[in-house]
């Protein structure tokens, strides 16, 4: 549906005048008329840009040899001394971590060879101990004779 205005110009005292006016009004007072036509057209919604994935990248095989501290072999057994009662098996290297078990004074651990050293905290070892697998104090054991 096409919509049809006229758009005259006025000078009065220097000051210039837009005005609009509906197509079919005739001007008395002789003035020239400008005749605009607009269509309106249903716009064209511009499709949204489609993402392109970049393809992944190769798979890059990557080998991590950790470092067997000689004093804490893996697989060998040590046994829990020099503890009131029990040692606390916890869940990471630090008394910050969760107790997730005990292990009895005299009783044996299985060390998995995973040590961590600590410049504040000394040097803590993962250990299996009954049915648990933590992190306990390396100076509370001893290896087994």
């Amino acid at each position: 549906m096409g919509v049809r205005a006229i758009v005259f110009c006025v000078a009065v005292a220097g000051l210039a005048f837009v005005a609009l006016s509906l197509a079919g009004i005739v001007s008395t007072w002789g003035l020239d008329w400008v005749t605009i036509e607009s269509e309106e057209t249903e716009s064209e919604s511009t499709p949204e840009p489609t993402p392109t994935e970049a393809p992944l990248p190769e798979p890059v095989e990557v080998v991590v040899e950790l470092e067997i501290d000689p004093r804490y072999p893996p697989e060998t057994r040590w046994t829990v001394f020099d503890v009131p009662s029990a040692l606390n098996v916890r869940a990471g290297p630090s008394t910050a971590h969760q107790v997730l078990g005990t292990a009895n004074l005299g009783s044996t651990v299985t060390l998995t060879g995973q040590v961590v050293e600590s410049p504040t905290s000394g040097t803590w070892v993962q250990v299996r101990a009954n049915t648990v697998t933590g992190w306990v104090f390396a100076a509370y054991l001893t290896p087994e004779a």
